[in-house]
C-alpha cells in the first residue's frame, strides 16, 4: 500500500512533535530529579537543543503549508513519560532517563534517516536532513553516559 505524499509528511509531522516534547518535558524533569551532574548537564543540552529544533520545525511546517500537529503525547511515549519516575525507585531516576534518552533517540535518528532519505515535501525534508546530525550526536552523548554509568 503506498500512502500519500500528505500522510507520510504528517506521520513525520506527529512523530516529530511527541518525540520533541518528549525529550524536552523528561530532560526538565532530569533538571529536577537527577542526582548526577554529568546527567543533569546532558539534560541541559537536550532542553536547549530541542526547543530549537521545535522552533524549526514550526518553520517547515509553516512553510509547507502544513497544520501543526496537535501537541500530545501519543500512547507509546505517555506511558514512558508515567514510568521515568516510578524506575527512579528501582534503578536510580538517572539511569532510566539515560537508558529512555538513549531509546529515544535511536528511534529519532531513524524516523529523520527515512525521511531525509524519501520525504517528498521539501521543506520537512531539509528539516529531517538538517537535524539529524544533532540527534545522532545526541544518540552518542547518550551512548557514552550510558557506558560511564555502568562502570
Amino acid at each position: 500500500m503506498h500512502r500519500s505524499t500528505f500522510e507520510h509528511a504528517k506521520d513525520f509531522a506527529d512523530k516529530v512533535m511527541v518525540a520533541n516534547k518528549f525529550e524536552i518535558y523528561t530532560s526538565e524533569l532530569a533538571l529536577k530529579l537527577a542526582k548526577s551532574e554529568q546527567v543533569r548537564s546532558f539534560a541541559k543540552q537536550m532542553i536547549a537543543d530541542h526547543k530549537q529544533a521545535g522552533q524549526e520545525f514550526e518553520h517547515a511546517l509553516e512553510e509547507a503549508a502544513i497544520e501543526p500537529p496537535v501537541e500530545a503525547f501519543d500512547v507509546a511515549y505517555t506511558e514512558k513519560f508515567i514510568e521515568l519516575p516510578a524506575f527512579s525507585a528501582e534503578q536510580g531516576f538517572d539511569s532510566s532517563y539515560v537508558s529512555q534518552q538513549l531509546e529515544a533517540h535511536q528511534d529519532a535518528v531513524s524516523t529523520f534517516s527515512e525521511y531525509a532519505a524519501r520525504g517528498e515535501i521539501p521543506a520537512l525534508k531539509a528539516f529531517a536532513t538538517k537535524t539529524l546530525p544533532t540527534l545522532e550526536h545526541h544518540l552518542e552523548m547518550a551512548r557514552t553516559l550510558r557506558s560511564r554509568m555502568s562502570h
